[in-house]
């Protein structure tokens, strides 16, 4: 990846999740009641649209995770795949849904009590994806140590916190944490290095030595 890609792919990083940040907690904290009644919020698409557009644009910034690989190379590319499903399959493929549909079949009749026939399985190889992805991508962060050791354990606590199920709006948290540490990594990857630590510091003192 050429330097100017790779700030380009860190913008996008960085744009990305500002914008999917803000929709998703605009259509979640300002729409009033719960459950099915918050698609019934007039603006409830709209912010979900602008949410979908920054899930876009993050989309095609996260290949520069690839670029701080380091010693975690494979672990890294899993990550990279599991995310990328995730956040294709349920962010985008399932937020359209949440933002046109289900608010077009409320004003329609309701949103039917069963699922469709095999959503549950999508759904669930997504959440696999989300979770595989998510802990190989933090572990390899932590393993390249090309990045902050921060931004590999908010990966992974992401994940964490996303099981739990957090009640009311604090379900909006483990996106908040993954959604930082993507920030993260686009800013990182707008320096144009790798972030030193002691480690690497070390082993390119050790190269200029052989």
């Amino acid at each position: 990846m050429t330097v100017n890609v790779r700030r380009l792919a860190g913008w996008a990083l960085i744009i990305g999740t500002i914008v999917a940040e803000v929709g998703y907690l605009a259509a979640n904290l300002l729409a009033p009641g719960s459950g099915d009644e918050v698609f019934r919020y007039q603006n409830w698409a709209l912010f979900e649209g602008i949410a979908l557009v920054g899930d876009v644009i993050v989309a095609l910034g996260l290949p520069v995770i690839l670029t701080f690989a380091g010693r975690a190379p494979k672990l890294h590319i899993v990550g990279y795949v599991g995310i990328f499903a995730a956040l294709m399959m349920l962010n985008i493929g399932e937020g359209t849904t949440e933002a046109f549909v289900k608010p077009y079949l409320v004003g329609h009749g309701g949103i039917p009590a069963q699922e469709p026939a095999g959503f549950a399985v999508f759904e669930g190889v997504a959440l696999l994806a989300l979770v595989v992805g998510s802990i190989c991508l933090g572990i390899a962060v932590l393993r390249a140590r090309m990045l902050p050791w921060w931004i590999g354990i908010a990966l992974i606590v992401s994940c964490l916190l996303g099981a739990l199920g957090l009640p009311g709006a604090w379900f909006l948290v483990p996106d908040g944490v993954f959604f930082a540490a993507l920030f993260a990594i686009g800013t990182f990857a707008l320096r144009g290095r790798p972030h030193r630590t002691p480690a690497t510091v070390g082993q390119e003192a050790v190269s200029a030595q052989g």
